[in-house]
C-alpha cells in the first residue's frame, strides 16, 4: 500500500514511517497539513497517517478534506488529546488511537484494512457496474 505520514514531530513520523516501510508499505511523510493536501493532490495514496496537532491545516480538518475528496481512502488518526481523537472520528477518521500509541496496534488497524479489502474485491454477485460499498469503516480509540 501506499502510505502518508502527516505528523509534525520528526521522531514520531521517523518511527511510523520506518515501521511501514518494514512491512513493505511504500512511504511518503508531511509535516504539515497544507503539504500533505498538495501530496494528496499529486499521488494517490491508499492510506494516511495523520496527527490532529499539524501546522497550517489541522488533523480534522485534513481528514474532512481527505473524505470529502478521496472517498476510498483509509484514515488512521492520532492525537494526545481525547478531544482532538473525537474530532478526528467526527471529521471521517476510520481509526483512532491516542499517544502514546502501540505501534502493534497500527500494524493490526492496517493488517484489517488490507483484509477487508482483499475480501470486499472477491464479493460474489457484485457487478462492476454497480458496485455496492462494504461496511469496512471502524473506529477504535485507544
Amino acid at each position: 500500500m501506499k502510505v502518508l505520514v502527516v505528523e509534525s514531530n520528526s521522531g514520531i513520523a521517523q518511527l511510523l514511517s520506518s515501521f511501514l516501510r518494514r512491512c513493505g508499505h511504500v512511504v511518503d511523510e508531511a509535516s504539515y497539513g497544507r503539504e500533505a493536501i498538495r501530496k494528496l493532490q499529486g499521488s494517490r495514496y491508499d492510506l494516511v497517517v495523520t496527527d490532529s496537532e499539524i501546522i497550517g491545516v489541522d488533523g480534522a480538518e485534513l481528514c474532512k478534506y481527505m473524505k470529502s475528496q478521496f472517498q476510498d481512502i483509509y484514515v488512521i488518526g492520532i492525537s494526545g488529546y481525547l478531544s482532538a481523537l473525537k474530532d478526528l472520528a467526527d471529521a471521517g477518521a476510520d481509526v483512532c488511537f491516542s499517544k502514546p500509541f502501540d505501534i502493534d496496534q497500527v500494524r493490526k488497524a492496517i493488517d484489517c484494512r488490507i483484509a477487508l479489502r482483499g475480501a470486499s474485491t472477491r464479493m460474489p454477485n457484485q457487478s462492476p457496474s454497480s458496485p455496492e460499498k462494504s461496511s469496512e469503516s471502524f473506529l477504535m480509540v485507544i
